[in-house]
């Protein structure tokens, strides 16, 4: 019994190739070529390595994931027509209800001077003031953010302004869309903006009954075709909250019932604990305008920031006198805003940091910044998921683990559940809370918002939060994690690499 061989060929020039040769000389031509393109186009030398290691690492896959994401397009000409000259109206609005000279602030708290300089460079970078008279709620969970939520969402009067990550059409959804639904038909006006892959299968009929009822609706970058890897790179990761220009909303806390700890909804619900922050006040005022610079990106519109501000809060009390400041970032900001404010809180620490991330994937600048800090004599605590919902960000986030312990940073695994939270207090005096994770993405690719609290009572509530969690944590030590098995720390080294990609 005899076998015949087929093989296709193609004659080029009078030269007869095989179809195997010349998909093999094509690939090797794209290969080159990309190679070619990561050097050239990433100045930060783990992103490039990361991408070189995955494009040879994983034939075809590999170079599909780099077209998808790893291509650099000009992002700032991309956004470009987002950026609004909005900026004068916002200082003379500060400026009428907010008159108080640099000094006046710091006369008013003198702990404020150690920050000085990380005020100053907010404001030179983002244009971001920090504002006097505003009062904060600290919220833990969906089981508190959203009764409250929901209650300052009935009592508006002109505005809402809402803007997620991820909102789903379920339990805790269906109740703040009707609630939108009735305002809307009272004459509030509605602009709800959501993230294209964050909030990916939102039902269409939904939104179509939202729009019918008037309420406008966009998401913030949708995901077409032709222009598929800069609106899936580049995500709107912030959530927001703007009701009449006087309250604001913002934190980890996205609208779905899986930020919800209601056993109602599920047995088998994973607890989950998250953390957000309403602000009523001055500071509301920067976080209206960071709406307004994604509402008329997403739906083409010319709003203008000086008819969408509340004021002059008279109505609170005297002694609402939080210091806060705005700080943003995304593919739109001149520098990454929101790590260089990191950096330089690390960097102004003296006594004690905490830090809670889902996602601890630190960049080489935060992780130097660390050890400084912790060989500087500052206590330096970590709270990290023992196992987020991403496996192998779990696995790169690990591979940091024994350099920071061998210098003496505390870390420490939750258990009772997925911690989302994304807060950092310094020194009893700084918290930061946002959307921002500790990784690259959120600090070089997605749009962030965070907030910086000069105020130790406030400071205070959080470190009382973050040392509740520790009760449910499990503390790593330098001997145990040493102990793990070669294949584990294979694994994770392994993840390391790509880690600048994730």
């Amino acid at each position: 019994m005899s076998s015949t061989r087929i093989i296709i060929c193609m004659d080029i020039f009078g030269i007869t190739f095989s179809w195997f040769t010349l998909a093999y000389y094509a690939y090797w031509a794209v290969l080159i070529y990309v190679t070619l393109q990561i050097i050239h186009q990433y100045t930060i030398s783990s992103r490039a390595s990361a991408w070189l290691f995955t494009v040879y690492l994983i034939p075809f896959f590999g170079l599909g994931l780099y077209f998808i994401f790893g291509v650099k397009r000009k992002k700032r000409k991309i956004f470009k027509q987002k950026l609004t000259d909005d900026q004068n109206s916002l200082e003379d609005y500060l400026v009428k209800f907010n008159a108080k000279s640099a000094q006046a602030i710091q006369d008013l708290s003198p702990k404020l001077k150690q920050f000085h300089g990380l005020s100053e460079m907010v404001y030179r970078e983002g244009c971001s003031r920090i504002t006097l008279k505003n009062h904060l709620q600290l919220l833990e969970n969906g089981e508190q953010k959203f009764p409250q939520l929901i209650k300052d969402l009935n009592t508006a009067e002109h505005t809402i302004h809402i803007e997620y990550y991820t909102f789903k059409f379920d339990h805790i959804g269906y109740q703040i869309v009707d609630i939108l639904i009735k305002k809307a038909k009272q004459g509030v006006t509605v602009r709800f903006i959501y993230d294209d892959y964050g909030s990916l299968g939102l039902d269409k009929r939904v939104m179509m009954r939202m729009r019918s009822h008037g309420i406008e609706v966009n998401p913030f970058s949708e995901i077409r075709l032709f222009a598929f890897a800069d609106r899936l790179n580049y995500r709107n990761h912030r959530k927001i909250v703007v009701i009449d220009g006087k309250i604001g909303y913002l934190g980890g806390i996205n609208v779905s019932d899986d930020y919800t700890n209601d056993r109602s909804l599920g047995d088998n619900k994973r607890y989950w604990r998250d953390t957000h922050v309403r602000i009523e006040g001055h500071a509301v005022a920067y976080i209206q305008y960071i709406f307004l610079n994604d509402w008329n990106f997403c739906a083409g519109q010319k709003i203008k920031i000086e008819d969408q501000l509340g004021g002059p809060f008279d109505y609170l009390d005297k002694s609402e006198q939080k210091l806060v400041q705005v700080v943003s970032s995304g593919p739109d900001s001149p520098q990454p805003s929101i790590l260089f404010s990191i950096l330089y809180a690390i960097h102004s620490a003296q006594s004690e940091i905490l830090i809670t991330t889902p996602y601890f994937i630190p960049s080489t600048s935060l992780l130097k910044a660390l050890k400084i800090a912790v060989l500087s004599g500052v206590k330096v605590r970590i709270l990290v998921p023992t196992v987020s919902d991403a496996r192998i960000v779990d696995a790169a986030a690990q591979s940091y683990y024994y350099e920071l312990l061998e210098v003496g940073v505390e870390i420490y695994k939750y258990t009772k559940g997925f911690v989302h939270s994304k807060t950092i207090v310094v020194d009893g005096f700084l918290s930061i809370i946002g959307t921002a994770n500790f990784d690259e993405r959120s600090f070089e690719l997605n749009f962030e918002i965070n907030v910086l609290v000069y105020d130790e009572d406030f400071a205070e509530q959080l470190s009382e939060s973050f040392a509740d969690d520790l009760k449910q944590a499990k503390q790593l030590s330098v001997d145990s994690w040493e102990q793990r098995s070669a294949i584990k720390i294979f694994v994770e080294k392994l993840a390391r690499l790509v880690s600048p990609i994730l």
